[in-house]
């Protein structure tokens, strides 16, 4: 075999572990939450992570007996938010309330998966639904 020939097949290689590890990577939302159960709360955001696969949300939830509990949901991806209008620019505002939909995390964790979400101006995002015309104003 040639020095070329070493080269390409060890790149070629490479590229193929490279592949498989990110698809590896990515999981099934059913494995770390329970789609089963839905918590429903409002909530303010306090800090939103803008990241790939999935953006991350952080919110305070405050109890029934006035206790203060961080939470940290997951949700769609950044291009599947931008399809039905919510971009960091505009739609989301840290320290303004939402009432928020979300399965739980199946180890007990509070946070969880994002499931649906009420804008303050009406709007219901809903992530099963990422048809940007499903995202309106309720009446």
């Amino acid at each position: 075999m040639t020095k070329r020939n070493v080269v390409l097949a060890g790149l070629v290689g490479g590229l193929s572990m490279l592949a498989g590890a990110s698809s590896d990577a990515h999981h099934a939302v059913q494995a770390s939450v329970d789609i089963d159960k839905v918590i429903e709360t409002k909530a303010i955001l306090t800090r939103i992570d803008w990241v790939n696969p999935h953006t991350w949300m952080r919110f305070d939830v405050t109890g029934p007996d006035g206790k203060v509990t961080k939470i940290d949901v997951e949700s769609l991806g950044i291009a599947a938010l931008r399809k039905v209008g919510i971009d960091s620019k505009s739609a989301l505002k840290v320290k303004s309330e939402y009432a928020i939909s979300y399965y739980p995390n199946r180890n007990g964790v509070p946070g969880g998966f994002m499931y649906k979400m009420v804008l303050p101006d009406g709007r219901v995002f809903d992530t099963k639904n990422t048809d940007p015309a499903s995202v309106a104003v309720t009446q």
